[in-house]
């Protein structure tokens, strides 16, 4: 008996005498040759079909096809990845965009202290955070891993743990690229059991970059500033801003600014605020947008850079930071801040 080996998908147009696509058109015979879709075989995961006999006399064995089109292999996948990652450096850089930014005092004492409820509003704050690309948080103390347990933000600072292990308290959460971060205590405070006890914890500013583009670097600082109206808290509060300034000058010089948080200056605090402001050459954006409240304590300031321009294009205190009842999260209210940025 003669046993003739043929590809097997030719086997299969045999078995099922199908004419179309197995070297006929409908019922024709001849015509050209079909065409191969290597995508169909790639498909196909059945076994090769059994030996059958054609009419008694051949068995027809049948075999794999095998020419070039098969799946693709590892070497081809890198080659993909090569094509792609080429292509992608041969698009232009970013050299403008936005984003939206929030300040925001979480009331995060350790519950007792805390003049809000912490224990069971942190978990409501932390995926109300998510619409915001870049988030400057105050008073997170004692509930972080519940401040950040269902925020999806892929950079943030590190937690700091201070004497009474409740820390500075500020942390930046970002979708934007973040540097290494330094947290700088201040050199001055008021009230270890008065005047808002500023000295129990090791409070300051963060100071981290946020990468836009390749070149467009923005310095962010996060502060909480000592609290309170006594005499000697505006004092503490004063050198802080001094603190502040020398750094922003030593440390960013030429470079596009964000500094928020919590700066417990009120209206009685103009001067000071104004030393911030022209001593490190920064904007309010609640004053540069005409925002209805001035003097609320929860700022953003701004500055732009020889590497990027930053603009404030919107200001507002976001209602979205309340629990079922529309209760407030915080005994602070969030402030918002939409930015556009650009390469000069």
């Amino acid at each position: 008996m003669q046993r003739i080996v043929v590809p097997w998908s030719a086997l299969v147009c045999m078995q099922l005498a199908v004419g179309v696509g197995c070297g006929g058109t409908g019922s024709e015979a001849g015509g050209t040759a079909p065409t191969f879709d290597a995508s169909e075989e790639a498909a196909d995961s059945s076994p090769p079909l059994p030996e059958a006999g054609v009419d008694g006399d051949v068995d027809v064995v049948s075999e794999p096809l095998v020419d070039s089109a098969k799946e693709p292999d590892a070497e081809a996948g890198a080659d993909l990845d090569a094509a792609a990652e080429a292509e992608a450096e041969a698009s232009p850089p970013k050299t403008s965009g936005a984003f939206a930014a929030l300040t925001y005092n979480v009331a995060g004492l350790p519950q007792g202290i805390s003049s809000s409820d912490p224990a069971k509003n942190t978990p409501l704050i932390s995926p109300k955070l998510n619409p915001f690309d870049l988030v400057m948080v105050q008073e997170d103390f004692a509930y972080h891993a519940q401040l950040v347990s269902q925020a999806t933000h892929p950079y943030k600072t590190t937690h700091k743990s201070g004497s009474i292990n409740l820390g500075d308290g500020v942390s930046i959460l970002s979708r934007i690229e973040l540097g290494p971060d330094i947290h700088v205590p201040w050199k001055a405070c008021n009230g270890y059991v008065d005047d808002s006890n500023d000295c129990l914890t090791p409070k300051g500013f963060v100071v981290t970059t946020m990468t836009l583009a390749a070149g467009a670097v923005v310095d962010l600082y996060d502060l909480h500033a000592d609290a309170g109206g006594s005499n000697g808290d505006m004092s503490a509060r004063s050198k802080q801003m001094d603190q502040l300034v020398a750094y922003i000058a030593d440390h960013s010089a030429g470079k596009a600014v964000i500094v928020a948080g919590d700066t417990n200056m009120h209206d009685e605090d103009e001067d000071q605020l104004v030393k911030l402001m022209t001593g490190a050459g920064l904007t309010d954006a609640c004053r540069a947008l005409s925002c209805p409240e001035p003097y609320r304590i929860d700022r953003v300031l701004y500055r732009g850079g020889t590497a990027v321009t930053l603009t404030a294009t919107q200001w507002r205190v976001d209602m979205t930071f309340v629990d079922g009842e529309g209760n407030q999260l915080s005994d602070h209210e969030p402030v918002a801040v939409d930015f556009t940025w650009a390469v000069p």
